[in-house]
């Protein structure tokens, strides 16, 4: 008895301390406080997962949480003192405390949390992100800010004892909103017309005009092909080409032309079974087929045909929901809601393809598929039969149209399958059969119509459905903010992380679905807020109160995408060349970078403008991803990623300083500078300006010419380092520039292209 009363004294202590137990407490929380250890620490053993589950315990639901086994209660309302929960995660003894002594134990401030919940009744609610999201209360208006954003941004800065940061020196705002809505910086004249114009709508008419521009889709397509797990390549060993750019431009064009996002989900997982689908909808299907595709020798048709299937299924689940569906294929999920037999009834949804697993020595694309841009291909194909007698040039001619039209995998349901809940996952050991199906846990699935796709896309886009629009609506913030609202923007399972702001997130997300899935608006909306405008500076206090900056007590402040860095690049030197759409390019490579796959595809580095287009036409091969590209954390591309990881390191500095691509840049960014100026500190405050949107400060300046007028004087002293600098790179250098000068602007470009403020908004 005395060592149980000195136990409960020392929990009462650590509940003093951490502020549980005090006059006008706030109350636990089971979604914010409650589940996060239960999932982490518990669920593995008493969650949904029947066939891991100990003592038949489910701490996930309440019946059975509270129900009487033994004689004794998990959890008991009210009464922790009698509650087996508490007294198992308090117990000093290896055979009963729980967890086990083997795994991650709770901390004490867990322990008080539990306890404290069930002294306050034990209340259970379902996950946040599993209930539809309703529109919650406007905070009050402030000072500060004139959005809804604003109102709910400020209401958490203030309890947090934080205010608003001044706004951001217009240089830094329009460089910034550019960057977010293009993935490229502002021209000087740009920046110009913008500081020059004092009106109130300036700001307004800049994102607009942003919105509007091609490079939008661009821009917008880089993440969207991550989730889709878009490659120029099958993958596996043999990694043969593949030819599913034509999708990649109708993402590209989706974007742009502002398709609700509603639809852009309907015509991607199934405009195949729209009633008169056109050839656009059957190739915005493709995003189903950008799986990896085995060409091994000795590999089982059914046993790769089941994977490829399973992989559509994670893809989805990923990309609209923001759930981890693979844990399911194996078991019931140990922390959401889904069954073992739900994954396997959304597997039959997209298992009715008549497709192989295994193809021999495929190039190009697999059945089933259609011919890109059909009609004109044909019209063209007549015109060169027509009129090309000689057979050789003529197959030559067919085949260098079929390569601008290629053949494209989509989805057609011809051949219906059954469908069996798969033994460990395992394609050779079916269990009971399934009928195709959704998760009703999350919402009413749809009655009235076959259970297709169809009815997969009218559950996730008829605005009930509780992660569709909060998920795409956390994504479109981390690309402004740099982090979500979650910050776990690929999972928002029951694992994820507390959101930021909630409420914002709800309002946010009816919003979108009330104004017609309208992405061009929602990127208005966070754009335009007083929120985004701030200055990225912080203080002490800021650090202090808020480090990560979930509270947005200052503006965004995130390293650019590895696609950003070289389109900057480019963009900067003048080469970047802006054509829209077409085939992927193959740009600059390390020799011999594919010495040990080269059997399999020849690299054949291309020429003149296609090195220089934007990254996102660059050819991927995913067994062999370029390597300035995975320094920046862009990823292969083989499976789905919905968030990439930012990592920075040395390796990234000499990329940006030695990449032939890098340094040809600077070259030509270097023949710019000469040219607009006749002082070298006149030149070099201009490549400055046009480099960062802003003026350098004095010291800034003195330090970048001191550089130049050091590095002139050894190049006059060593003219043959000198040419070979300025002979990096397949453009051609200025010859009327002298070489010493040219290559110590050289220099200084690069030293600008490798700015902090320059891979960083």
């Amino acid at each position: 008895m005395r060592h149980n009363h000195s136990k409960m004294l020392r929990i009462l202590f650590i509940a003093l301390s951490l502020g549980w137990v005090s006059l006008g407490q706030a109350a636990v929380s089971f979604n914010r406080d409650v589940l996060p250890i239960l999932a982490g620490k518990c669920f593995a053993c008493h969650g949904a997962d029947q066939a891991k589950r100990k003592a038949g315990l489910r701490l996930d639901e309440k019946a059975s949480a509270y129900a009487m086994r033994d004689g004794v209660q998990a959890v008991v309302p009210s009464k922790p003192e009698v509650s087996e929960l508490v007294i198992r995660v308090f117990s000093d003894d290896p055979d009963e405390v729980m967890p086990p002594p083997d795994e991650v134990g709770l901390t004490e401030t867990e322990k008080v949390t539990l306890r404290q919940w069930i002294t306050e009744g034990a209340a259970y609610e379902k996950h946040w992100a599993f209930e539809t999201p309703t529109k919650p209360v406007l905070p009050k208006a402030g000072d500060w800010g004139h959005s809804e954003i604003d109102r709910f941004i400020l209401k958490r800065m203030a309890e947090a004892g934080l205010a608003p940061q001044r706004t951001a020196a217009r240089e830094a705002l329009v460089r910034r909103v550019t960057i977010d809505l293009t993935g490229l910086p502002p021209t000087p004249f740009e920046v110009d017309r913008f500081l020059n114009d004092d009106s109130p709508g300036a700001y307004g008419r800049v994102v607009d005009r942003l919105l509007e521009s091609p490079r939008f889709g661009e821009r917008m397509a880089v993440w969207w092909l991550d989730g889709a797990r878009y490659g120029d390549s099958h993958g596996y060993d043999n990694d043969l080409e593949n030819s599913q750019w034509p999708w990649r431009n109708w993402v590209i064009e989706a974007f742009n032309n502002n398709m609700p996002y509603d639809q852009f989900t309907v015509e991607q997982l199934a405009g195949d079974l729209l009633p008169n689908a056109t050839e656009s909808q059957m190739l915005a299907t493709g995003f189903n087929r950008n799986h990896r595709i085995n060409t091994e020798g000795g590999a089982l048709d059914e046993e790769w045909r089941t994977e490829y299937v399973i992989d559509r299924v994670q893809t989805m689940g990923s990309v609209w929901m923001g759930l981890t569906l693979s844990c399911a294929r194996c078991h019931d999920h140990k922390y959401d809601p889904i069954s073992q037999r739900e994954f396997y009834q959304l597997f039959a949804l997209f298992n009715n393809l008549d497709e192989k697993g295994f193809i021999n020595n495929l190039r190009g694309s697999a059945e089933p598929r259609i011919r890109y841009k059909n009609s004109e291909f044909e019209q063209r194909k007549k015109q060169i039969e027509a009129t090309t007698e000689n057979a050789d040039r003529r197959k030559a001619e067919i085949g260098r149209l079929e390569a601008e039209y290629p053949f494209v995998m989509i989805m057609r349901d011809n051949k219906p399958r059954k469908a069996f809940i798969l033994e460990r996952g395992q394609y050779n050991a079916p269990g009971d059969e399934v009928q195709p199906g959704l998760m009703s846990a999350l919402s009413a699935v749809p009655g009235d119509m076959p259970m297709n796709r169809l009815a997969l896309v009218r559950w996730l886009t008829d605005g009930k459905h509780p992660l569709t629009a909060r998920v795409f609506v956390n994504r479109l913030w981390e690309q402004l903010f740099g982090v979500g609202i979650v910050k776990s923007s690929e999972n928002l399972g029951v694992q994820t992380d507390w959101p930021s702001h909630p409420q914002l997130l709800d309002w946010l997300a009816v919003d979108f679905v009330e104004n017609g899935w309208n992405i061009k608006r929602l990127l208005r909306q966070m754009a335009m807020s007083a929120t985004y405008r701030q200055d990225a500076a912080t203080s002490a206090k800021r650090l202090r109160l808020d480090p990560e900056n979930r509270l947005l007590s200052r503006g965004p402040r995130t390293r650019l995408a590895a696609e950003m860095v070289r389109d900057q690049a480019l963009f900067l030197s003048g080469l970047l060349v802006e054509k829209h759409g077409g085939p992927s390019m193959w740009v600059y490579q390390p020799a011999g970078l594919w010495r040990e796959v080269e059997k399999r595809g020849t690299f054949q580095q291309d020429h003149g403008e296609k090195l220089y287009r934007r990254s996102l036409y660059s050819r991927i091969r995913r067994t062999v991803a370029h390597p300035s590209m995975l320094l920046f954390d862009a990823p292969s591309r083989e499976v789905c990623t919905v968030k990439r990881a930012h990592t920075n390191t040395p390796l990234q500095a000499l990329a940006l300083m030695n990449e032939v691509t890098y340094v040809e840049a600077s070259r030509k960014f270097a023949e710019r500078i000469m040219a607009n100026g006749t002082t070298p500190e006149e030149r070099i405050a201009w490549a400055f300006r046009a480099a960062t949107a802003r003026q350098p400060e004095p010291a800034e300046l003195a330090f970048l010419t001191a550089g130049y007028e050091r590095r002139l004087t050894r190049f006059r002293a060593q003219p043959k380092a000198a040419e070979q600098l300025l002979g990096q790179g397949e453009s051609p250098s200025d010859g009327a520039l002298g070489q010493a000068e040219l290559a110590a602007m050289t220099t200084v470009a690069n030293v600008l292209l490798n700015l902090d403020e320059l891979i960083n908004k």
